[in-house]
């Protein structure tokens, strides 16, 4: 997007991390790119994004719905290590689809306790974003979750 906190320029654009920019900002992050794909009904999300902290890139992946907790639990929040050819969030989620099975094994971080630490931080960071964007959705009407979720993530933060 070229306009990363502001609306997504196009009808298929969204962007949660945009209503967590001070969060971010506190901790020393910077969104470099970000996807977010909302499915249908029930509305399941899955965001794919690189942030950089210092020096360092790394991918995020985040993938939750009311089946997900249902029948797994907690979302699924991975850092991930990014591969040179891969420059946004895009290519991220394009490895992704193309390696469903193996992706977090190829692309786990070398660091483990640095892992660690940022997925806390990440975690955090999310149950903000949870509990003012969704999970009011997630508790009422699931038939048109995916449509109120897709038209506030297209909403700027004032």
């Amino acid at each position: 997007m070229s306009d990363y906190w502001g609306v997504p320029e196009q009808e298929y654009e969204l962007s949660l991390l945009q209503f967590a920019r001070k969060e971010l900002k506190e901790m020393g992050y910077t969104v470099l790119s970000e996807k977010v794909e909302v499915c249908s009904g029930a509305g399941a999300m899955t965001l794919t994004a690189i942030l950089k902290k210092e020096e360092m890139n790394f991918g995020l992946y985040i993938h939750d719905g009311p089946k997900q907790r249902k029948t797994r639990g907690p979302p699924i929040i991975w850092m991930l290590r990014l591969l040179p050819e891969m420059k946004s969030a895009e290519d991220l989620r394009n490895f992704i689809l193309n390696h469903q099975h193996d992706f977090s094994i190829i692309l786990a971080p070398e660091n483990t306790i640095l892992k660690d630490r940022k997925e806390v931080k990440l975690n955090r960071i999310y149950k903000f974003l949870y509990n003012s964007k969704v999970k009011d959705l997630y508790d009422s009407d699931l038939s048109t979750a995916a449509d109120v979720l897709k038209k506030r993530l297209r909403k700027s933060q004032d």
